[in-house]
């Protein structure tokens, strides 16, 4: 048992290294302040799900040597695993591996008194393995017979042991003390323990599909070790049979279903060839994705959302359609992502889609350029099309295209907009709004019906969701949980922006070995804060004719909106935009707005909230439709 006694040595490390302190999170006190943005800057906020990592340092070292044994090691045996067996068989031979834990199910589920899980184990076991072939199928899942996957850490947290020192364990990932003991017991429970061999090819083949995406993960994220430690610590934190299955159907209800936006195809994200354009404003290298069609073929920009990097899943699923449509497409980040204000951004506090948008099409320019002199034939017609945040950027460059075309920029053959936003204040306001949710809650209750939504989102992800199922939530918890995602993008906005400007209001000090207390702190502002506290200050100091006034952040939130863009818009014959009348960031006027001023060149569809229907056929088959007009010259 050489690997149960290598993990107590590392445990017993951990628990010395543990003794030391955590380092204070310090913050700038607003309680006194009278300037612009003072009602934001002292309202109550719901505190984001925060763990302390006190041997933050030497879990990171540990995290990224496992980092480079995943990318050099496991990646490439995992990329020749999947090329010698194929998918579907690779499938099967994943629920043998699991099949074959039944012992460590068992026995944790005994151990925390669950005896209908424990009977629904030891059936699901025996259907399996005989019906099933050895657990090669899984016909028990079929006949309603759903796994309990249980082990002894989970246990010892039942038994009361709740919070825990976090831990990073080498090639076993997020774990923490409790968790890394309970190992120990599992180990024994485990029948291919016995057989080192069959040890580590179950492992491996349990890992094999999942390795692309997690260095997608690190590769995406600001800080991937920041998002591993907060998600696991949630999952294992949380009791997931604690919670009662309510749902309804709302705007942010069905904004929930953009889960369902995702790569149809596996390899899709790995056949996309990432290079890069140098910034002359930057000096920097800005990434840009792009996907070539073998002939010559039009050429798609997309531009995710507010914090959309290039590779992420609604990115990916819309670029997948588009390609398969029969479109070469580029992608690249959002101005409010960490990648494009660390590489590309001509200011260094993103938020103003005046400089924002004229940014992204000065990239965008580049970009083609250097596609052009490379592949001089490969593309037929230049087309944009942006997601949200990136839609209204999208609609920013539509509207000011004549002078901008007129200054060497590239002209698109047409412009579509998937959910803009009309006024970018009230966009933010409704985030933060969302995040802020459960302050409905008396607070003695508040944190356990934040634990209760966190136990819906662990059970579900146990299980294989399928569109068309209504999701388990209410309006209230969906709304939270949509906050909660785009304040977590705020968070990596915040530190990023304050490595290349510190305006000296995040207080606590951080290195890159040292992190959790900042992003403790960069946690506690909101979207308008951050508008308030961090652009206008910094906003005033340029040349933009904004003052460091309430009056100047009116000037700001005034020119961040469609309105202030109406003339350029109405005289732009190749917009298009899709919308939803339901959509939480669009007003009754906002709505009415739109169609006055684009007509016909606007969709409306009557649900849907905000993105939660663009994984729908009919709505894919209507973008894919209106993107190929370009070609027949209609718009």
């Amino acid at each position: 048992m050489t690997h149960s006694r290598t993990l107590l040595a590392a445990l017993v490390i951990a628990m010395l290294l543990g003794a030391a302190c955590a380092s204070p999170v310090r913050r700038k006190d607003w309680s006194s302040y009278d300037g612009p943005g003072a009602s934001y800057l002292q309202r109550e906020e719901i505190v984001f799900p925060h763990f302390d990592d006190p041997i933050e340092p030497a879990n990171r070292v540990l995290a990224f040597a496992d980092l480079q044994l995943t990318r050099f090691v496991f990646a490439p045996l995992a990329s020749f695993y999947r090329l010698l067996v194929p998918q579907a068989v690779r499938v099967h031979l994943a629920k043998a591996g699991d099949n074959i834990l039944f012992p460590t199910r068992f026995v944790n589920n005994l151990l925390q008194g669950k005896l209908n899980a424990t009977s629904e184990e030891m059936a699901r076991f025996a259907l399996n393995t005989t019906v099933g072939l050895l657990g090669l199928f899984d016909p028990a899942t079929q006949l309603g017979l759903h796994p309990h996957p249980e082990d002894f850490g989970q246990t010892l947290a039942t038994w009361g042991w709740r919070r825990s020192l976090y831990l990073y364990l080498p090639i076993l990932g997020p774990s923490s003390l409790r968790d890394g003991l309970g190992q120990i017991p599992d180990v024994y429970t485990d029948p291919t323990t016995y057989y080192p061999p069959a040890a580590l090819g179950r492992r491996f083949i349990a890992i094999s599909d999942q390795v692309d995406d997690a260095l997608r993960l690190v590769e995406i994220n600001y800080d991937a070790y920041e998002l591993a430690r907060t998600v696991n610590t949630l999952n294992r934190e949380v009791d997931a049979s604690n919670f009662s299955w309510q749902s309804d159907d709302s705007s942010a209800t069905q904004s929930l279903e953009a889960i369902f936006l995702t790569p149809k195809d596996f390899a899709f994200p790995s056949d996309g060839s990432t290079e890069s354009i140098p910034i002359e404003w930057t000096g920097e290298a800005l990434p840009y994705t792009l996907w070539l069609q073998p002939k010559p073929a039009p050429l798609v920009y997309l531009l995710p959302g507010l914090g959309g990097h290039r590779l992420g899943d609604a990115t990916l699923a819309l670029a997948e359609l588009l390609f398969v449509d029969g479109n070469s497409v580029v992608t690249i980040s959002n101005p409010t992502n960490w990648e494009f204000i660390k590489f590309a951004s001509s200011v260094d506090l993103p938020g103003y889609a005046p400089i924002d948008s004229l940014d992204v099409h000065r990239v965008l320019s580049a970009i083609d350029a250097r596609l052009a002199s490379l592949r001089p034939d490969a593309f037929t017609s230049k087309r944009l099309a942006g997601i949200s945040l990136g839609a209204f950027l999208t609609l920013f460059i539509a509207a000011n295209e004549r002078e901008r075309v007129a200054d060497g920029l590239l002209r698109f053959d047409i412009y579509v907009a998937l959910d803009p936003a009309v006024t970018f204040e009230h966009a933010l306001e409704q985030l933060d709004r969302f995040y802020n949710a459960p302050l409905v809650f008396p607070v003695e209750e508040r944190d356990a019906k934040i634990d209760e939504i966190f136990a819906k989102v662990l059970y579900l992800s146990h299980g294989e969701l399928e569109p068309g199922v209504a999701l388990p939530f209410t309006r209230l918890e969906a709304e939270f949980l949509i906050g909660l995602s785009f304040r977590m993008d705020l968070q990596f906005l915040l530190l990023q922006t304050q490595e290349s400007h510190d305006l000296g209001v995040l207080q606590t000090p951080r290195s890159r070995l040292r992190r959790a207390p900042a992003f403790c702190e960069a946690s506690e502002y909101s979207y308008m804060e951050y508008m308030y506290a961090f652009a206008l200050p910094y906003l005033a100091t340029k040349d933009l004719g904004i003052s460091f006034d309430e009056a100047g952040g009116r000037t700001i939130f005034s020119r961040c909106d469609l309105r202030a863009i109406e003339a350029g818009l109405a005289s732009n014959d190749r917009v298009r935009v899709f919308a939803n009348e339901n959509d939480f960031l669009l007003r009754p006027e906002d709505l009415e707005w739109l169609k006055s001023v684009l007509g016909e060149r606007a969709r409306f569809f009557p649900a849907g909230g905000h993105l939660g229907n663009l994984h729908r056929k009919s709505i894919q088959a209507a973008i894919q439709s209106v993107v190929d007009d370009a070609d027949d010259g209609q718009p």
